[in-house]
């Protein structure tokens, strides 16, 4: 487990028991496998360091300051498989050159207070140097070493898994799934009047959206993202089902019988098979393609065709979105009344809230208005609340030393610098108030038709 140790002799027992195991690699390591293993860990850190994980307590600053370690200063890859580990042992003027560290000894000791890197054959000077690099030699280095990295791949490994699941339980199929009910729900809007059909498709698309509500409340559920990938495609398969039904009966009501009009498919203007025909000649010069090169694609595959590139631009999209790992954590305002009881009787919280909230929480914990107006430009309102309550729960708990107001400054200072995971915060919120199992989640077995009449 990756923690913070702010007891020096925690540190040093933990730099001796790195130590000792890290005795199990060769003194020096292949250049293949210490490749493999960098490019590996990178990787996972580079995903870290742009969205935080929420299941443990490091903050995003901290991953940013280790991937940029290892990117660029411990790059050797075969320090990556040997005893000594990855290195950093240049100097303070190099490391400001190089990554940018103003105050490198701070950056350090950060990384070190979370037991990513200890100290190798350190100089009782603080110096660091690398010494020869004959035949691989580090026994005349000094600096520190991003050993423990190389004890944690398979830890950081599992965690990325983690992460990845609960981005896919709680932001990213959820988000799929939404959008396809809730396009489907503005087509069948105008039907709802004398249109039987279109009763039986919004049971199916209720049952949809409840048994996502479901699902998404599990924690951490194999089977619930099992679940929710289902239901994805089902809502999927049934926009389009839909959107080829009422475009159909859009055809058949512009084209009544005996009319005498000329018919979509037997004019090129409005076919588009005998468009591409007849325009060929016109777009040669930009278009080497013959016409029967040219691949047609009907309504329905154009639709597919386009909800795969927006499940595709979502999954690209969606972790920026979260960088505080809020949704990821399972969070709904609907469970913040359950998280800070405090509230409870004092401020009513919606589903969408706002301003006039953030002030009312505001109120109620003894924050300044100065205060929560500045953490409102700088974090947005709906974080700016979430700092909010987070301050009048340790004010209830009896655990803030100063005042609130100057715990409320320190988070959005802590939120601006990136060493704030509010994910963690509230997934451990979640966790104390309704236990590793969702109380409520329905144990309710929720099915879905396959097919629409």
């Amino acid at each position: 487990m990756i923690s913070l140790m702010d007891d020096p002799i925690d540190r040093a027992r933990h730099a001796a028991r790195v130590g000792k195991m890290m005795r199990g690699f060769r003194q020096q390591g292949s250049e293949d496998a210490g490749r493999h293993r960098r490019r590996k860990l990178l990787d996972i850190i580079e995903t870290f360091m742009r969205v935080p994980p929420v299941t443990i307590d490091v903050p995003r600053i901290v991953w940013r300051d280790l991937y940029h370690a290892a990117a660029s200063i411990a790059a050797m890859n075969v320090d990556w498989d040997s005893r000594c580990g990855p290195l950093i042992a240049a100097s303070n003027d190099h490391l400001k050159c190089r990554i940018g560290w103003t105050a490198a000894r701070k950056n350090i000791r950060r990384l070190a207070e979370y037991g990513l890197i200890i100290p190798h054959c350190l100089a009782g000077n603080g110096k660091r140097f690398l010494g020869s690099r004959k035949n691989g030699d580090r026994s005349d280095a000094s600096g520190w070493s991003l050993a423990p990295l190389l004890l944690l791949e398979d830890y950081l490994t599992e965690l990325a898994a983690t992460e990845k699941a609960l981005a896919e339980q709680n932001l990213i199929l959820p988000n799929e799934i939404r959008k396809a009910t809730s396009s489907a729900y503005r087509l069948l809007r105008p039907f709802e009047q004398g249109h039987p059909w279109a009763d039986k498709v919004r049971k199916k698309l209720d049952a949809i959206s409840a048994a996502r509500r479901t699902c998404q409340r599990r924690k951490g559920s194999t089977i619930a993202i099992r679940v929710l990938s289902r239901l994805a495609e089902v809502a999927a398969r049934l926009l389009d089902r839909l959107s080829e039904r009422i475009a159909l009966a859009e055809i058949a009501s512009l084209t009544p019988p005996g009319d005498t009009r000329v018919r979509r498919d037997d004019h090129h203007q409005y076919s588009p098979e005998e468009a591409l025909e007849s325009v060929y000649g016109l777009a040669e010069g930009a278009c080497r393609q013959e016409p029967h090169e040219v691949q047609t694609t009907s309504d329905a595959d154009r639709a597919k065709q386009e909800a795969a590139n927006a499940c595709k631009n979502a999954l690209v999209s969606a972790d920026p979105n979260d960088v505080y790992g809020i949704k990821r954590s399972g969070f709904v305002w609907a469970d913040a009344l359950a998280l800070f009881p405090f509230i409870d009787g004092m401020v009513n919280i919606g589903r969408q809230p706002g301003l006039s909230e953030l002030h009312a929480v505001a109120r109620v914990c003894q924050i300044g208005q100065a205060t929560t107006a500045r953490a409102s430009a700088i974090l947005g309102t709906e974080i700016a609340l979430l700092c909010a309550l987070i301050t009048g729960h340790h004010l209830a708990s009896g655990q803030i030393r100063k005042t609130p107001d100057a715990y409320m400054q320190a988070l959005v200072r802590r939120a601006r610098s990136g060493e704030l995971n509010l994910g963690h915060t509230l997934l451990g919120r979640r966790k104390t108030v309704f236990g590793q199992g969702d109380t409520r989640a329905s144990n309710m077995r929720i099915s879905v038709q396959p097919s629409m009449h």
